[in-house]
This record gives C-alpha cells, structure tokens and sequence, in this order.
C-alpha cells in the first residue's frame, strides 16, 4: 500500500516536471523566434508596404497615361468627323449651287496658294485643268459671290487670281434700289475690296447696298454678287478669301 501511494507520488511530480520542461521549452522557442517575427513585421509593414504602392503608383500612372493616349485619340477622332461633316456640307451647297444654276460649272479643290505662273499677289491653285475643261479667263465662284478668274492652265491643275488682287479689275455696280451706281473693283485686302471710279456720287450709295457684276468689259457675266458696300468707296467682300477650300469654275463650252 505505501508502495503505490509512492509510486503515484513519483508519477506526480514527473508529470509535473515535464509540464514545466513544456512551458519553459515552449516559451524559449517563442521567444526564439520573436527577432525575426519582429523584423518579418517590420518588413511588411514598412518595406514590403512601399514596394507595394510604388507598384500601384506605377501601374495607376501606367493607367493614367493610356486613358490619356485613348483621350487623344478620341480628340483627334471627334475633329476628324467634324472636318468631314463640315467638308460634305460644303460640297452640298456647291453641288446644290451647281444644280440650281443654268450655268454649267466644274467643281475644284483648292491644292495650294501661291507659286507657278503668278509670281505673287492673291490667287490659288485648284486641281482642275484643261482635261477638264477649264480654260483661261473663266469666272471662278462659290455661292456665297465670285472668288476671281483663270489666269493659268495646264493639264491637271489651274491658278486662280482672287479679287483681292490689284491687276483684277472688275466692272460692278452698286445696286440702290432700281438705281445702279457703276464702279471698278480694283484690289484691295481680304476685308476690304476698293470701287473706284463709281459713277454719281458716292454718298448716293447707301452702307450696306448689295455690290454685282455689271457684266461690261466681257469678261465677268452680270449679276454675281461681290459684297456689299461699306461706305468712301470700299466692299467687304462676301466670299472668305482666307478659308476657301473648294470653288466653281464656270464652263462656257
């Protein structure tokens, strides 16, 4: 009997020493491996946490700039139809013009301004020549008035003298009522054309009264609208000499 009352005793205390062994193990390992949990926190929450925005700050950058491309590109696209729709809609009312008239009329682009035959001065080059059927000296126009005449040919292209320029010079009169006060067109600027040698006095024409071809001197038809009259002399013209981009060649044949 006192035999097992030691043995339970003995049991006792080596199963408390092996608790104890346990927790005193088991606190050395945890504590064993708290530097490194503590650097592997520090890691994380300041290195590997800056890494990780530097990535997102890239990729949201990245981001940012294709959204900018795509925008761009979207601009450019919107100006494109833009310009196409503002180019069919000029077409129109010149093919409209051109159907409404009796007269028969080519219809030319715009290539350029300036060089070739005319050594300076206010003209443009089309993309129409003698193949079709533009000769020297026709009338050019929009439906707005007239925009000049044919100074040059060749086969596939042609110059255009605007009536901005001095050596154009173009019978007009200016329409007052059933009254007409006859002028010479004679140059001037893009905004102001000059009427000289206006028959009656000029104070007679009021501002604001429609300038036309007179129709003498051969070479410009009566009745195509230059302008209106602006007062001493002077016409704004109607037609935009600065932004023409197509024009009507008057085909006699």
């Amino acid at each position: 009997m006192e035999r097992k009352k030691k043995s339970k005793f003995t049991l006792a205390v080596v199963a408390l020493a092996l608790a104890v062994v346990y927790v005193c193990s088991r606190s050395a390992a945890i504590e064993s491996i708290y530097p490194a949990q503590k650097t592997f926190h520090f890691l994380r929450e300041k290195v590997f946490s800056r890494i990780k925005g530097a990535f997102k700050s890239a990729s949201a950058r990245a981001e940012n700039e294709q959204l900018k491309r795509q925008v761009a590109s979207l601009a450019v696209l919107v100006d494109e139809v833009q310009r196409l729709e503002a180019e069919n809609a000029r077409l129109r009312t010149l093919l409209e013009y051109k159907k409404a008239s009796k007269v028969r009329y080519i219809v030319a682009s715009v290539l350029s301004r300036g060089g070739g035959a005319v050594e300076s001065g206010a003209f443009i080059r089309i993309d129409k020549g003698s193949i079709s059927g533009v000769r020297k000296n026709a009338v050019v126009v929009l439906p707005e008035g007239l925009v000049g005449k044919i100074v040059s040919v060749s086969r596939h292209t042609a110059e255009v003298l605007l009536l901005p320029d001095s050596r154009l010079k173009v019978s007009c009169a200016v329409e007052v009522g059933r009254r007409r006060i006859l002028g010479v067109l004679t140059g001037g600027t893009e905004d102001n054309l000059q009427l000289k040698h206006m028959s009656g006095a000029e104070t007679s024409a009021p501002v604001g009264s429609r300038v036309v071809t007179s129709g003498l001197g051969g070479v410009f038809p009566a009745g195509y609208v230059v302008g209106d009259y602006t007062g001493d002399g002077f016409v704004r013209p109607r037609v935009d000499f600065s932004s023409i981009e197509d024009v009507l060649v008057r085909n006699e044949e």
